[in-house]
């Protein structure tokens, strides 16, 4: 049997990736789910389902115990216009400011050696058109505060004496990914959905490229990688590939907050041009999907 792997999330759009390329690559999986329904699709992808409240830290402790890594995916980030109350919020600010240090914690005290914590890079601050890494500055709001606590809960399991991973995704990229498809909708009324400057950058990931980002993790040193396409563009040529893609001549861009300064709630209009190199100087892991190029793959 190959090592073990306890993942969370692992039935949501990057979950559900992640899990087939893990069995593919030898690991032994078990997959947190919330439902029966949900584990006859972990079934389906060759690992073990478990029914386990995140929030119980004795259900946690168990099920975590035996493995040697978590991949903790959990998220629920909420689209269109919900996204914009603090409702909408309340449940992936669960996941990721009690469940994380939760499940880090527990992992801990089952000697797992490795703990992998999804993130975002929306927090940093406009970079205008220089790279972006790891350690650009960065701002909150209350609708991505809860990161801090997440990335805090990763970087307590290394000093406890694990190696403890943060995976800070950009944008993601999906057919079956109800953002992704918010973006067409919004493109066939007229909109790019990121609010900005039409000459500033926007980063993307595609979700296959993050999943393989995810095992590649298991091989990294302890840190914080960003997980981000090798090659982002103006969000101009993101608007003319959305345009062709439902026969309009182009897309305005809404303004945003971000006229208002640079405060947290500004962050998806920043201009964030985000370098993955540290994490693929580090593994094998390099994107191979180009965004602008696969907006007409979305049905």
């Amino acid at each position: 049997m190959g090592q073990r792997v306890f993942v969370t999330g692992a039935t949501g759009v990057l979950g559900r990736r992640v899990v087939p390329r893990l069995v593919e690559a030898g690991y032994s999986v078990t997959a947190a789910v919330r439902s029966e329904a949900k584990a006859a699709d972990v079934r389906a992808a060759g690992a073990t389902p478990v029914l386990v409240d995140l929030f119980d830290r004795g259900a946690v402790r168990a099920a975590i115990d035996g493995h040697d890594s978590v991949a903790q995916l959990a998220t629920s980030i909420p689209y269109g216009p919900s996204a914009g109350t603090v409702e909408a919020w309340r449940t992936n600010d669960r996941l990721r400011s009690e469940a994380a240090p939760l499940i880090a914690g527990a992992a801990v005290e089952s000697q797992v050696a490795r703990f992998i914590q999804e993130s975002i890079t929306f927090p940093y601050l406009d970079g205008g058109d220089e790279w972006i890494d790891e350690h650009h500055d960065q701002n909150y709001f209350w609708g991505n505060e809860c990161t801090v606590t997440a990335e805090s809960a990763a970087a307590g399991f290394t000093a406890a004496g694990g190696v403890g991973i943060v995976l800070r995704f950009a944008l993601f990229m999906a057919p079956d990914s109800a953002h992704t498809r918010n973006f067409v909708a919004a493109a066939r009324r007229g909109l790019f959905a990121v609010p900005g400057r039409r000459e500033s950058y926007v980063s993307f990931i595609h979700v296959d490229d993050a999943a393989a980002a995810v095992v590649a993790a298991l091989d990294a040193p302890a840190g914080t990688y960003n997980v981000a396409e090798s090659d982002p563009v103006l969000r101009a040529a993101h608007c003319a590939a959305l345009s062709a893609l439902v026969g309009r001549s182009d897309l305005e861009l809404p303004p945003g907050p971000a006229a208002q300064g640079d405060g947290g709630e500004n962050s998806l209009a920043r201009s964030h041009r985000i370098s993955s190199q540290r994490l693929r100087d580090v593994t094998t892991w390099t994107p191979t999907i180009h965004c602008v190029e696969h907006w007409e793959d979305l049905p």
